[in-house]
Order: structure tokens, then sequence, then C-alpha cells
């Protein structure tokens, strides 16, 4: 992880894979360290007890989930109000973007499919993940993240038996 904001401003510039989408270039190029700071708090969040997987082994299932919670968390904790509504605009206009590019595949799939494309291939899964937490959170569970995790915990506790999407009744997106 570099702590060059310059370099990550460069990076998120790149995921647009040339297409005109001068705001949200505008966006990137102004990209903030506080921004950059929910980057390596995405990254510490993996090494909490919160998941139920361990961050170092191989996973075939509810990825899209940590991720998700991953961006959610820090952006939700550290950043204001408009900072987190901004990034989530972006998000959800950079998902509107590339669906036709990318969305055919099921979150469920991410970690096997993004992973293999572009850095806009993959940048997608984590746009979806964290767009699919917040409405998880903020309108499903009426921002009881507790109520999340429990449910989440529940899923695994019996055994898996259906994808994490199905569980949470967010397969379609």
């Amino acid at each position: 992880m570099s702590p060059d904001l310059a370099e990550w401003r460069q990076l998120f510039l790149k995921q647009l894979d040339g297409k005109d989408l001068p705001h949200i270039e505008q966006f990137y190029a102004n990209y903030s360290e506080n921004q950059l700071f929910t980057i390596a708090a995405h990254e510490l969040t993996h090494h909490s007890d919160l998941f139920e997987d361990e961050f170092d082994v191989e996973r075939d299932d509810s990825i899209w989930f940590e991720e998700g919670m991953c961006e959610y968390l820090p952006r939700k904790l550290l950043l204001s109000p408009s900072e987190f509504n901004e990034i989530t605009a972006i998000e959800s206009e950079l998902v509107k973007v590339f669906t036709e590019d990318y969305g055919m595949r099921s979150l469920d799939e991410f970690g096997s499919a993004s992973y293999l494309g572009s850095l806009s291939s993959i940048m997608f899964d984590y746009w979806r993940s964290f767009l699919v937490v917040k409405e998880l959170v903020e309108d499903q569970f009426d921002n009881d993240i507790q109520a999340v995790f429990e449910q989440y915990k529940r899923w695994h506790g019996d055994g898996r038996k259906m994808p994490l999407t199905v569980f949470f009744g967010v397969a379609e997106q």
C-alpha cells in the first residue's frame, strides 16, 4: 500500500477505461487524504473479528459481503456525510456505466471473474458490493449494523446452505 495520494488519483482515473466522465474524473483528480485514509481502514477492517472467514484463506463465497462491509464501515465512520454521499453517488454512476460490460455476473462471483479482467472489472465488484452493503445496513436493517452481522453469523452457523446474496435477498443486484 502506497500512501502517495498522486498515485492513487492516477489509479482511480485509470479505472474509468477512457470513458468520458468529466465530473467523475474531477472527483478522482481531487481525491482527498481523508478518502485515502478509508483505503487503509478498509484493509484493517479485514483483520477484525467481524467476519467468519479468515482473511488470508481462500474463500469461494460471501467475499462480496466482506469487501462491501470493509468499504462501507470506514467510509461511514471516517467521512463526513457529504463525502459519504458523494462517493456513493460516484460509485452508483460507475455501476450504471459499467453494467453493460460486467453486469451479467452475480455478486457471488466476486473474486473469481472480477480479478481476471481489467481494473474497471475488478472495481465494478467493489462498487456493487459497497452499494449492496449500504442498502442492507441502511434500508433493510434500518442502520443497525449489528443486526446485519447477526444475520450473517446465522447464515454461517446454519452451514451456508444458500448463497449469501439469496439469504439477504440481494441476488438480483
